[in-house]
């Protein structure tokens, strides 16, 4: 890296609960955890994608205290500084988010140029984003610089860019920003597209940290002033109650004096809004079908299936369908509807069904856990220890529960007691015993069936005592 790439940083925004993508994804393991399209799953993507001009301690996150250890794990593979993960005590929307990080980053570089991101968009080709970043980060010292999207559909999921005039420089335009519009209807989208002078709203900034705070002291005073009042991570919290929420996109952006435009061609660029918005960029087959399952088809057209692998799924003469399936729900819904998705996540919250929370199998630092069945005052777990991990010593006010060993060797406390237990021991911990469960092996994951009892059988009737993750 060149001397001027010392100053460059990024805020990857995390903090999304992606409910367009349910079932697959929960406010547990939201979109950008998810591997739609690769191996790894989009945050990590979008990590790869910027390293080239980014280094790893100049990467920060702004996320939910929810995604703490998914966070930690992938970060870690990366060489990010675990001090540079922002933790949000409450979803304030995206002004906040960018506004405490560029105040933390600018307290340690006043010369920092920072792009801004979002972790749940899909872009394909790196190489010319790169370009692009590259470009904008050259650009951001007086300027706010924004990347828009060179629409080839009437989409009416995106905000658009009205560009004004453009010019060319080192090798490619840059335009002057006319107006920002809101999402149109098909009409307005269509004259959009026509008129030529319009673009997608990518959700991606970049600009000096100096170029933020102004932006932020001109139009969001009362934000800025909290900006001022931190100095490190540790003092946001100390802020944060006093902060209102607030899209970046409407308190700076639609108000901003100082944004210019990149026209991004060639990206391959998605925000993934939906299945639908997915579908639209995966590969199909010669009748028009994406079939990521143990599926049998007969005469369907334009249908994706996506599914665990766990089970057959038939379909029949289905057309512009798309099912996905996981242990615990199934959607079934017409492509041209799957925006509606959201409407459902609301439903079961107000429900207060478990589905849009947490899947079946629920992932924590030491390993998971699977919910195998319940009823009325018993609840059956399989839970699984990574080696070398441990789960928090604690207690249980409300239930009391049976273990039984089926993998592995169990490292069992109860009260002051230590014992090992091997496949087919059990032991019994009652209401208020003090308790833990580890993996002494270095290379193999212990199983155990869990059998949980009482009135009460909720997760939060954890009192812990001692945890190597730092959970309270």
């Amino acid at each position: 890296m060149s001397a001027q790439d010392r100053h460059n940083y990024a805020v990857l925004l995390a903090g999304g609960s992606g409910t367009r993508f349910w079932p697959q994804s929960r406010m547990l393991e939201p979109k950008q955890f998810l591997s739609l399209h690769r191996d790894s799953s989009l945050f990590e993507q979008t990590i790869l994608r910027i390293k080239p001009l980014i280094r790893p301690d100049h990467i920060y996150v702004a996320t939910s205290e929810l995604y703490r250890h998914q966070l930690l794990e992938i970060t870690a593979r990366h060489n990010i500084p675990e001090q540079n993960i922002i933790y949000e005590p409450t979803g304030k929307n995206t002004a906040p988010s960018i506004g405490v990080s560029v105040q933390v980053i600018h307290n340690l570089d006043a010369h920092a140029r920072i792009a801004v991101l979002p972790c749940d968009h899909l872009i394909k080709n790196s190489r010319i984003f790169l370009r692009l970043l590259k470009k904008a980060l050259s650009l951001c010292a007086e300027e706010l610089v924004i990347f828009g999207i060179v629409p080839h559909r009437p989409a009416t999921g995106y905000g658009y860019i009205k560009a004004g005039s453009c010019r060319r420089q080192s090798g490619g335009q840059v335009c002057t920003v006319d107006k920002f519009c809101e999402k149109p209807d098909m009409k307005t989208a269509r004259r959009f597209l026509k008129a030529g002078n319009y673009y997608w709203n990518s959700g991606m900034f970049v600009g000096s940290s100096t170029v933020f705070l102004k932006e932020f002291a001109a139009h969001l005073p009362g934000l800025f002033k909290q900006l001022s009042l931190i100095s490190g991570v540790s003092d946001i919290a100390g802020v944060w109650e006093k902060i209102e929420a607030i899209s970046f996109d409407y308190g700076i952006l639609e108000r901003a004096r100082r944004v210019i435009m990149l026209p991004a061609r060639g990206l391959e660029w998605s925000d993934l809004g939906s299945w639908q918005a997915w579908d639209e960029v995966s590969e199909k087959d010669k009748q028009g079908n994406l079939l990521k399952a143990d599926v049998v088809n007969l005469e369907s057209r334009n249908v994706t299936v996506l599914g665990t692998g766990k089970r057959l799924i038939a379909t029949i003469g289905l057309e512009d369908l798309i099912v996905v399936d996981t242990p615990d729900a199934l959607l079934i819904t017409r492509k041209d509807k799957t925006e509606q998705v959201k409407k459902i996540v609301d439903m079961l919250k107000e429900q207060k069904r478990q589905e849009h929370y947490a899947h079946k199998t629920v992932k924590r630092p030491w390993g998971t856990y699977t919910v195998l069945d319940m009823g009325d005052g018993f609840k059956v777990k399989l839970v699984e220890v990574k080696p070398k991990a441990a789960l928090s010593l604690q207690y249980h006010v409300k239930r009391s529960e049976h273990w039984v060993v089926v993998e592995g060797v169990a490292e069992i406390t109860r009260d002051n007691k230590k014992c090992l237990f091997h496949p087919n021991e059990s032991t019994y911990i009652p209401v208020a015993c003090t308790h833990r469960l580890a993996n002494p092996s270095r290379d193999t994951m212990l199983k155990i069936v869990e059998v949980q009892a009482g009135k009460y059988l909720e997760e939060d009737d954890i009192i812990r005592l001692k945890d190597d993750f730092g959970r309270k």
